[in-house]
């Protein structure tokens, strides 16, 4: 098990080299060397000994607030550091031709994959879909040509604006434009927001695992604060991980009105819908493409952007076929 999802309101405990888990007066022990990325969504209490312990095997903990967003983590010791590869990282960023290029090309990896889910509902018989991925693939032309990251930045977004406009043809329950992020204002909008949030976390967990700096990034401009280099490797996979599980668990009608909590225009999940989308999220992580978990691919993804910048080869993004 790579990564425990907590959605419950739970205590956490160390109990000898086990990881103690009390929910609801049940308690659930789970061996400390199995874990390597817990995910706390609920309300959690936990003490010094259990951060010692996670410090102790390597274990980074992600902490989500009640509306669903990641606000910190406890990390382990970084037991392999390269410094040189960091060297290597900033030389990249500010070699503004080289920046440019590797930052098209996470573009490209999540242009590719918006389309390819439309492509893959177009094929079973959506037709509609089809002037909106016309209008895409136009678009899709102009990420060689951007010659700047605000350039490349503005593409996206008129991207998946177009993207989000045929939500609604592959079903009548994704009509829900426009993107509102901060906060959410209907269900999908609310799902979009807490998914890619835990696949930021992911995406995250498996980048430290190489000698990236996680604060450098491409595409993203680096900030105070925030750990940009997850959201430039993420572009590629959350419309692989978030967009196409909100489509398979809107067709199947499994969303429950429980899951939700709307107020005054601003929609959260609740614990119930935290508990369930977090199960679904885990499941669909650990899905099979090629013989590799999607879990596997986010990891070379990383190592990818490491030999772009240890200039060992180029790196190419992460492309689904449709």
């Amino acid at each position: 098990m790579e990564t425990l999802f907590v959605a419950r309101d739970a205590i956490l405990k160390q109990r000898e080299n086990t990881l103690a888990i009390s929910c609801d007066g049940k308690v659930k022990s789970l061996p400390i060397e199995t874990i390597r990325h817990l995910v706390l969504l609920g309300e959690t209490r936990l003490n010094s000994r259990l951060l010692t312990l996670c410090g102790k095997y390597g274990v980074r903990l992600s902490v989500f607030d009640y509306h669903g967003y990641f606000k910190g983590c406890f990390e382990p010791i970084d037991r392999n550091p390269a410094g040189a590869v960091k060297l290597s990282q900033a030389r990249l960023l500010l070699n503004d031709k080289r920046r440019l290029t590797v930052a098209r090309e996470v573009v490209r990896g999540a242009a590719h994959n918006i389309i390819a889910n439309l492509r893959y509902y177009r094929y079973r018989g959506t037709e509609s879909l089809t002037p909106i991925i016309d209008k895409m693939l136009r678009l899709m032309d102009k990420i060689g040509k951007a010659d700047s990251n605000p350039t490349l930045m503005g593409i996206e977004g008129n991207l998946h604006e177009w993207y989000y406009s045929g939500w609604k043809h592959i079903h009548p329950s994704l009509d829900f434009t426009p993107r509102v992020r901060r906060p959410p204002n209907n269900p999908i909008n609310c799902l979009l927001s807490f998914l890619n949030q835990l696949t930021y976390s992911v995406v995250r967990h498996e980048a430290s695992k190489t000698h990236l700096e996680e604060t450098f990034s491409v595409l993203h401009s680096p900030g105070q604060g925030r750990a940009s280099l997850s959201l430039d490797l993420a572009e590629p996979f959350k419309p692989v991980l978030v967009d196409m599980l909100i489509f398979r668990m809107a067709r199947r009608g499994t969303l429950a009105d429980n899951w939700f909590d709307t107020k005054d225009g601003v929609c959260l999940l609740t614990e119930t819908g935290r508990r369930h989308v977090a199960e679904q999220f885990s499941l669909r992580l650990e899905e099979q493409l090629k013989e590799r978990s999607y879990r596997e691919w986010i990891y070379r993804e990383a190592l990818a952007f490491e030999r772009e910048v240890l200039e060992v080869a180029e790196y190419e993004s992460f492309k689904r076929q449709p």
